[in-house]
């Protein structure tokens, strides 16, 4: 997740820099950009149909999912067959990331998700917005359509308490809706 964010923020800041224009600039966050995107392409698990986390310390990677192992969206980082089978395998399935109430922080199947204790299950719109970018950078219809369907469901779990108290919260617990029922 992190280096997915790190890459996109290059892209980002290489643009500033060519609107700035200040060609060595940007042409040295684009190679930043493609040195750690071919990195990062590296995380690729083709048995499991998505990027993996990896700990920095043992070098093993994390079997479980959360809206992290999306952020190579951000990045641009996935091929477009890679951006297909991640939303259509993972991110649209409802035993895992998909629902009335959407993105939960960690997988649905996972056991910590029961918890909906802060990133034990909850939703945050942070990472929502984070995987919406991330869509954009894909112009399939499925990519396209799931898009507007994540932008629908997040807006409704936002309106929720918003229209009810005025405000949003945090986070939200991903089986309810609720954003007001931990004590922590």
């Amino acid at each position: 997740g992190l280096m997915s964010l790190y890459i996109a923020d290059c892209h980002a800041l290489a643009r500033i820099a060519d609107i700035l224009d200040k060609p060595a600039d940007a042409a040295q966050l684009e190679a930043r950009a493609k040195k750690y995107g071919a990195q990062l392409q590296t995380m690729w698990n083709a048995k499991r149909g998505i990027f993996l986390n990896r700990d920095l310390h043992t070098g093993k990677y994390n079997p479980r999912l959360s809206p992290t192992n999306f952020y190579p969206l951000l990045a641009g980082v996935a091929t477009p067959a890679q951006a297909r089978e991640m939303v259509q395998r993972h991110l649209l399935n409802p035993k895992q990331f998909w629902g009335k109430w959407v993105l939960p922080s960690i997988d649905r199947s996972d056991p910590a998700f029961q918890d909906q204790n802060y990133w034990r299950g909850r939703i945050w719109g942070p990472m929502n917005y984070l995987v919406f970018l991330g869509l954009g950078n894909y112009h399939s219809p499925l990519i396209r359509r799931t898009r507007r369907r994540l932008a629908a469901k997040s807006l409704a779990l936002f309106l929720k308490s918003w229209n009810a108290h005025g405000y949003v919260h945090e986070n939200y617990n991903a089986i309810t809706g609720a954003g007001d029922d931990v004590t922590n």
